[in-house]
């Protein structure tokens, strides 16, 4: 009884956290690699601007995307919690 509630706050925090990982390490390659573009020359640091414009997207993606994984955790952690307390 007692492990289904915890293994339920266990999987919502490893969940949290794979998709915050899986948010930096995209945005730590993709810069990674138009930084690489960008050092090869003049005309691939131009040609690096596109990349970049994408980079920059992408992070305000990833912004909505921690708004929506906050409201998502409030949301069931406050439901996990109200299942526990009205149980007893």
């Amino acid at each position: 009884y007692i492990r289904s509630y915890l293994a339920r706050n266990v999987s919502l925090g490893l969940r949290l956290a794979a998709n915050i990982t899986a948010g930096h390490m995209l945005l730590s390659i993709l810069s990674g690699f138009v930084y690489n573009i960008m050092n090869s020359g003049f005309i691939f640091f131009i040609l690096g601007l596109i990349p970049l414009l994408f980079i920059i997207a992408f992070s305000g993606l990833e912004l909505a995307i921690a708004f929506i994984q906050a409201q998502v955790f409030v949301v069931l952690s406050s439901s996990y919690i109200k299942d526990g307390l009205d149980l007893h």
